[in-house]
């Protein structure tokens, strides 16, 4: 791995643990580019505050938090080029109304990839892979 990919991960790690864990919203354009975009199909949460571009991501990322309560993990599985290729663990437990559902206060844990692209040391583009019916399968009691 090279020193720069050794410092994109920094990056990344840091974003994970004080931006999505920690909450500190305020520190978003410190680690995102201010051309990042979110390619990501989040259309089966159904959300309120859906956007690709920095403001949607923080109104989607309170939102998120406040139905999901989320706690997120995130490892490189390989480089290419500018691009991260990751596998993501992120524990929920569903407290409000997501995904057309009433909360049911279940707790469960989503995994999948994703691919995130740097430029100038910061995030550029994201998009994650996952499974809605994973999430659906345990809130439903399937």
């Amino acid at each position: 791995m090279t020193q720069v990919q050794e410092e994109l991960e920094t990056v990344l790690r840091r974003y994970v643990d004080e931006v999505l864990n920690g909450h500190k919203d305020e520190l978003l354009e410190e680690f995102m580019h201010p051309e990042f975009r979110h390619f990501t199909d989040e259309s089966a949460l159904a959300l309120e505050n859906d956007g690709t571009d920095l403001e949607g991501i923080k109104a989607g990322l309170v939102e998120v938090r406040e139905k999901l309560a989320p706690h997120y993990s995130a490892e490189v599985v390989r480089w290419e080029g500018d691009i991260a290729h990751l596998a993501w663990k992120t524990t929920v437990t569903h407290q409000g109304y997501i995904f057309d559902r009433e909360p049911t206060g279940k707790t469960f844990t989503l995994t999948y990839t994703g691919k995130t692209r740097f430029k100038d040391g910061k995030i550029y583009q994201a998009q994650n892979y996952w499974d809605p019916q994973q999430a659906l399968s345990v809130i439903d009691g399937d």
